[in-house]
């Protein structure tokens, strides 16, 4: 959490970073899905694009906090933790934030175009996305996992289409697998919430959620997610892949098991973040991704 401070340029500077979240730029990873599965991992040009493309959803993505910031700030002012964010606290002035957060946005749409004008309209996407969501649609039950369910897959569409030459549809397995894990994720945080009333803030929908229903509902998406997982191994062109699928069970397994039976109050990013089963079985799925794809590259060079 943000400690409010008094002071110049230096915590001003220090207030709008954080306002951008710095820390929720690693959903941006989802971006690089497209250039990793599509084999291309070392083609410089399609590399450069997609982090292009990371920099331009982390701007993006940065100035909605700022703004949402902005809009919430009076309630955020007598709420016991967010009171400290530097807006709230009066750290960042509104009409700094204000032009802070439209600079930043602005730079992110463009570099958004640049890249390609179909990354730009998933950008707006985003954007219009999050603004349904802090219209109202955060109240409401179940569309407000959704909603951030959909600003995940609209990442991965981004990858996609940032390295792609035509403007052919990605493959289902990708919109498919990467919805059913956000919502695992979304899940996942509103059972943590539940089970952690305290630590959270008077979100009306929370209300209305039953514990026992989100655990079902996790069990649900958990089958769903490896069924679907499993099927694009087999289905997807490189049964190679599925030698990830043990990495694949584990991380859900784990994750579950981390959201059940943890008893502090934290947020389901720390929670896995810093969880070390966790962490290195994921550095070793990616490895058992990459080794799948790129040796297969390797061999059909060879044979070829």
């Amino acid at each position: 959490m943000y400690q409010s401070e008094t002071g110049g340029i230096a915590s001003q500077a220090k207030g709008l970073l954080w306002e951008m979240r710095p820390w929720q730029w690693y959903k941006q990873s989802m971006v690089l899905l497209g250039v990793t599965f599509s084999g291309r991992l070392f083609d410089v040009s399609a590399v450069v694009q997609s982090l292009l493309t990371v920099s331009a959803f982390s701007m993006v993505a940065g100035a909605v906090y700022v703004f949402n910031d902005i809009s919430d700030v009076e309630q955020d002012r007598k709420h016991p933790e967010k009171r400290n964010r530097p807006i709230a606290s009066g750290t960042v002035s509104i009409p700094t934030a204000t032009i802070f957060g439209g600079f930043v946005g602005v730079v992110g749409l463009w570099l958004g175009y640049y890249v390609d004008v179909l990354v730009l309209a998933i950008l707006l996407a985003y954007v219009l996305n999050n603004v349904f969501y802090n219209l109202g649609l955060k109240d409401v039950l179940f569309v407000d996992i959704l909603i951030i369910a959909i600003g995940f897959v609209l990442r991965a569409l981004a990858g996609v289409y940032a390295i792609q030459t035509d403007v052919g549809l990605p493959s289902p397995w990708l919109i498919v697998c990467t919805l059913l894990a956000a919502l695992l994720l979304g899940l996942g945080k509103r059972y943590q919430e539940l089970k952690h009333p305290e630590s959270d803030d008077t979100r009306t929908s929370l209300e209305r959620y039953d514990i026992q229903v989100i655990d079902r509902l996790l069990v649900v998406v958990i089958s769903t997610l490896l069924m679907a997982y499993s099927l694009y191994t087999f289905n997807g062109g490189n049964q190679l892949m599925m030698l990830t699928l043990p990495f694949a069970y584990f991380a859900t397994f784990r994750f579950y098991h981390l959201i059940y039976l943890d008893d502090e109050a934290r947020t389901v990013e720390r929670m896995i973040l810093f969880d070390r089963s966790f962490i290195v079985n994921l550095a070793l799925w990616v490895a058992a991704i990459l080794i799948a794809i790129y040796l297969r590259q390797l061999f059909v060079g060879v044979l070829g």
